[in-house]
């Protein structure tokens, strides 16, 4: 439905991306690629022409690359093989962005966002500043952590007696394992057997 309203020129996608680049976790680069992508697209042009673009944003050739890869890793576009006649030829398709649009709007989307921020704020005891919000919002949109990834990891950071803050979070949500804490009496016999494999050594 979005799509078809984008290409009758009924939806104002510039807005949509300008406002909500940190929740789609979009750096300036990638919005402004993006926003060129589908300005060509809707003109009917499927094909990324790299030196058209980088007159029209004015950007350097590196950093357009580099925006269209984040881009296409993160499922804002997709590119498929289209076959006319009889040659096969590259084309970009931009119904994964309107499926994260769609995503967007949704009730479940916007809670669950509530939810993980109120999460961290509750548990570090502290607001969230601008920055933070993108650095969580990144890891939501980008790498698809939700609600249970920030709540184990939390829970991983107390058990560790670790700081709750977005640095940690962003460090260790992808480690699972359990943390062993070491109390002093180890720590003294650590440093003991230390001593004397030092000694055993000289």
């Amino acid at each position: 439905m979005l799509l078809e309203l984008f290409l009758a020129g009924y939806f104002n996608y510039k807005d949509f991306i300008y406002d909500n680049s940190l929740s789609l976790g979009l750096t300036p680069n990638d919005a402004l690629i993006l926003i060129n992508i589908l300005n060509e697209y809707q003109k009917g042009n499927k094909k990324i022409d790299l030196e058209k673009m980088e007159h029209q944003v004015l950007l350097h050739k590196n950093d357009i690359n580099n925006s269209l890869s984040n881009l296409l890793e993160n499922a804002f576009y997709n590119v498929c093989l289209v076959n006319k006649d009889g040659v096969l030829e590259e084309e970009i398709t931009i119904e994964p962005f309107f499926k994260k649009v769609e995503d967007f709007y949704t009730p479940q989307h916007e809670d669950t966002n509530k939810k993980i921020f109120t999460l961290i704020e509750r548990k570090s005891q502290k607001l969230l500043t601008a920055s933070d919000y993108e650095n969580i919002n990144n890891l939501i949109v980008s790498e698809n952590y939700g609600y249970e990834d920030f709540k184990e990891t939390i829970a991983y950071l107390e058990k560790a007696k670790l700081d709750i803050t977005i640095r940690n979070i962003m460090k260790y949500i992808d480690k699972k394992t359990p943390i062993v804490a070491v109390d002093d009496a180890t720590s003294q016999t650590i440093q003991d057997l230390l001593k004397a494999f030092r000694k055993q050594n000289e």
